[in-house]
């Protein structure tokens, strides 16, 4: 089977998500979980703010490895305090920025709370 998503004729479609992804690569690149703050070490006090700053350092990260966006196989995204507005800025605002033909598996999880008071944190996984 050639890499890609998986389709699973049981499971419902979720626009921007995929279940499952298939791939076959030599090397993997796993990012640990990136925050996004500030320049001066503070929260950003704006959600959008913080999801478009967190997925800056997942940017950067990816680069450092030799990967975009297109490399990544899975994210895992963790937002403080969850809620359907919250999901929904988020979907938003991550598809403006991750524009790409085939999503990575995902999950976004619900949590009490991140490092330093962040509001969301990103941890992925690509094929490089």
């Amino acid at each position: 089977m050639a890499n890609g998503r998986i389709a699973h004729t049981r499971a419902p479609v979720v626009p921007g998500i995929s279940d499952s992804v298939r791939v076959t690569a030599g090397d993997l690149l796993f990012i640990s979980g990136q925050v996004g703050f500030e320049a001066d070490g503070s929260v950003p006090s704006d959600f959008v703010r913080a999801i478009e700053l967190t997925y800056a350092e997942l940017e950067r990260a990816l680069a450092a490895g030799g990967a975009t966006y297109e490399d990544l196989v899975r994210v895992n995204v963790y937002i403080t305090q969850l809620d359907q507005d919250k999901l929904a800025m988020w979907r938003r605002t991550r598809n403006a920025i991750v524009q790409v033909a085939e999503p990575s598996a995902s999950t976004v999880i619900g949590v009490h709370s991140l490092y330093n008071g962040a509001t969301i944190e990103i941890d992925a996984i690509a094929a490089v």
